[in-house]
C-alpha cells in the first residue's frame, strides 16, 4: 500500500526537449521527454501514468496531438509533427497517475454496480419500479428474489433487473438511470481528487518553425420521440436524403424512456439491405465506461459480426465508426478508461474496410474545454471530416 504522496505528482513532474535545434521547418518531428516524480520530488521507476500532450499556437488556432509513448521506468516520450509556420508551444497534462489509473481499473472490473440502472414494471392498474444492471452482481442478487434476465436474440447479451413483487418479467416497460454509488477509500478518493487530475505541468517549451453545412436543408420530422433515445429521423427531399439516429441499446445512461425505442446496434444493422447508397455510422463506448471490459468486447465483437455481414452482402456500403473523446475525469468515466475502450474498438474494427473518425485526437489537442459532449466547433469539424468521405470531392 502506498501514501498518497507516492502517487506521481503534477507539480514535480517535469519535461524537456529532446536534441534542441535553434530552428525546424514544416514536417518535422519533435520529441518532449517526460520525467515523473512523486510529491517528495523522487523519480519514479515504473510507468502506467496517463499523459496527454498537444502542440498549439493560440493566435492560429491551431494544434495537433501527441503521441505518448510509456517508457515503463518512470520517463515517456511525446512525439509531436510540426505542421504550421511560426510559433509551436508544448501542453504536457497528467491526466491520473499511475496509481489512480490502478484504482480505476478495480472498480471498473470490481463495482459494474456503481452505476445502477431502473425498469419500469407496467400491469393494467400497478406499475413497479425496480434496480437493472448488466451483470448479475452482488448487489443485485442481495434482492430476495432475483432476477428477471432478457437475452438478446441475436448478440447473447444479458440485461437483469429484480423480479417485481406482483408483476411478471414481461411487463417491463421502461429504462432510465437509477444513480451513481460508487464506493472509494479515502486514498482512491485522494488518488482522484481535482488537486491530482487533469494538471498542466508546469514548464516552457516553444519551438518557431520557418516557412458545407449538414443541417442547412434537412428538415426533421417530429416523431414524439426522446432526443435520449431516439428514433429521430430528418429528410431532404432536394438531395434525396434520409438521415435517421437513435441510441444503441443497453446499457444506457438516460431520462425513463421506452424499452421498445433501446435498439441494439447490431439489431439495426442486421436489417439493413446496403449498398452504394448508404452510409452507417455509430458510436459506442461512453455507457460502457463503468463496465468490466468484456462487457463491452462481447458488445463489439457482436456489431462486428453484423457489420462483416452487412458489407459481403452489400460491399459497397460505407461504414464510419466515431472514435471515443476526452472529457470524463471521475471514478464514473475518466478519459483513461475511455481510452481504454476506445483502443478496444480500434483492434476489434481494424481488418475490416471501415473508418475510424478519430475525435479523440481531436478532443485531445482541441482549445475548447473539456467536455464529454464536445463544443460546437469540434463537433463541426467531426461533420466536416464525415463528409469528406461521404461525398469525396
Amino acid at each position: 500500500m502506498i501514501a498518497a504522496n507516492q502517487a506521481t505528482s503534477p507539480y514535480t513532474t517535469s519535461y524537456d526537449l529532446q536534441n534542441p535545434r535553434t530552428s525546424y521547418s514544416v514536417g518535422d518531428i519533435i520529441t518532449v521527454v517526460i520525467t515523473a516524480r512523486d510529491d517528495l520530488k523522487n523519480s519514479k521507476t515504473y510507468g502506467g501514468d496517463f499523459f496527454q500532450a498537444k502542440l498549439f499556437n493560440t493566435k492560429l488556432k491551431a494544434s495537433v496531438y501527441g503521441e505518448v509513448t510509456d517508457h515503463h521506468n518512470g520517463t515517456y516520450t511525446a512525439t509531436f509533427k510540426l505542421l504550421w509556420e511560426g510559433q509551436a508551444k508544448v501542453s504536457i497534462r497528467l491526466i491520473h497517475s499511475s496509481e489512480a489509473v490502478q484504482v480505476l481499473l478495480r472498480h471498473r472490473e470490481r463495482d459494474p454496480d456503481k452505476v445502477f440502472f431502473v425498469g419500469v414494471f407496467r400491469g393494467v392498474d400497478h406499475q413497479e419500479k425496480v434496480v437493472c444492471n448488466a451483470q448479475r452482481s452482488e448487489r443485485l442478487l442481495k434482492a430476495s428474489q432475483c432476477c428477471c434476465e432478457y437475452k438478446h436474440p441475436i448478440s447473447g447479451e444479458l440485461w437483469f433487473c429484480h423480479r417485481p413483487s406482483y408483476l411478471p418479467c414481461s411487463a417491463w416497460v421502461d429504462h432510465g438511470i437509477g444513480g451513481y454509488q460508487a464506493q472509494l477509500s479515502k486514498l482512491d478518493s485522494t488518488l482522484l481528487h481535482r488537486n491530482y487530475t487533469n494538471k498542466y505541468l508546469p514548464g516552457d517549451i516553444t519551438v518557431s518553425v520557418s516557412p458545407r453545412d449538414l443541417c442547412s436543408t434537412l428538415k426533421k420530422l417530429n416523431l414524439y420521440t426522446s432526443a435520449q433515445s431516439g428514433p429521430l429521423e430528418a429528410v431532404d427531399t432536394c438531395n434525396n436524403i434520409r438521415l435517421v439516429w437513435r441510441a444503441h441499446g443497453l446499457p444506457i445512461r438516460t431520462f425513463m424512456v421506452p424499452r421498445a425505442d433501446l435498439h441494439y446496434i447490431v439489431s439495426e444493422v442486421d436489417a439493413l439491405a446496403g449498398g452504394q447508397h448508404s452510409v452507417v455510422v455509430f458510436t459506442i463506448w461512453a455507457h460502457f465506461t463503468t463496465f468490466p471490459l468484456s462487457t463491452y468486447l462481447q458488445r463489439l465483437a457482436g456489431i462486428r459480426r453484423a457489420i462483416q455481414a452487412l458489407l459481403q452482402r452489400a460491399p459497397q456500403t460505407l461504414v464510419l465508426i466515431k472514435s471515443a473523446n476526452t472529457g470524463y475525469k471521475d471514478i464514473y468515466g475518466s478519459d483513461w478508461l475511455s481510452w481504454q475502450l476506445d483502443c478496444a474498438l480500434r483492434v476489434m474494427f481494424r481488418e475490416l474496410p471501415v473508418v475510424i473518425i478519430d475525435v479523440w485526437q481531436m478532443t485531445s489537442c482541441h482549445y475548447s474545454p473539456d467536455n464529454i459532449n464536445p463544443s460546437h466547433e469540434v463537433i463541426k469539424n467531426e461533420v466536416d471530416l464525415f463528409l469528406s468521405f461521404v461525398c469525396p470531392i
